[in-house]
């Protein structure tokens, strides 16, 4: 097993570490796979874009993903779990997983600054009659004023002890 990701703004790389030293397995970015692990078992992080994982057909065509973490600015919730399943055609013997990671526009480049830009009234909308103080308690908030990220252990737990289900046996899992 081996976990593989994509990463825009480095939340998405983050989760991918915390991974890697739980596991205590090697974690590669996908366009640095070595051979070896091509045709192989993976966990595969990738970031949300227009509600698809950047990289998980590229990485389905490469390797046996057994497991699928999709990394956005929503925070986590079934229903984002299931919509991200059914928008990357996963099937019921992948695992899917959705969790909160960050957002930076100041670390975005090229096609993506552009689209965010049109993207991000969208979301302010949803803050519209929220207090300020409610606003400003937001994570999704913070990350589209100024940049903020949640990536912790915490919001891999789900992930975990799907690893343990499955018999990785790292420091924690």
């Amino acid at each position: 097993m081996v976990i593989i990701y994509a990463s825009n703004t480095g939340n998405t790389e983050k989760y991918a570490k915390i991974l890697q030293e739980d596991l205590n397995i090697p974690a590669y970015p996908i366009s640095n796979v070595p051979d070896v692990h091509k045709g192989g078992d993976a966990i595969y992080l990738g970031w949300v874009m227009a509600g698809n994982v950047v990289g998980y057909k590229k990485i389905s065509k490469m390797c046996n993903v057994k497991c699928v973490i999709a990394v956005g600015m929503t925070p986590e919730s079934p229903e984002m779990t299931e919509t991200t399943r059914k928008n990357i055609g996963a099937g019921p013997e992948t695992a899917v997983f959705y969790v909160q990671g960050g957002y930076d526009a100041k670390k975005l480049k090229g096609a993506n600054k552009m689209i965010m830009k049109v993207v991000e009234p969208t979301i302010r909308k949803r803050f519209e009659g929220m207090s300020e103080e409610e606003k400003n308690e937001n994570p999704t908030y913070k990350m589209l004023n100024g940049g903020y990220s949640v990536v912790s252990e915490e919001h891999l737990a789900d992930v975990l002890a799907w690893a343990v289900e499955n018999g990785l046996k790292g420091k924690k899992a």
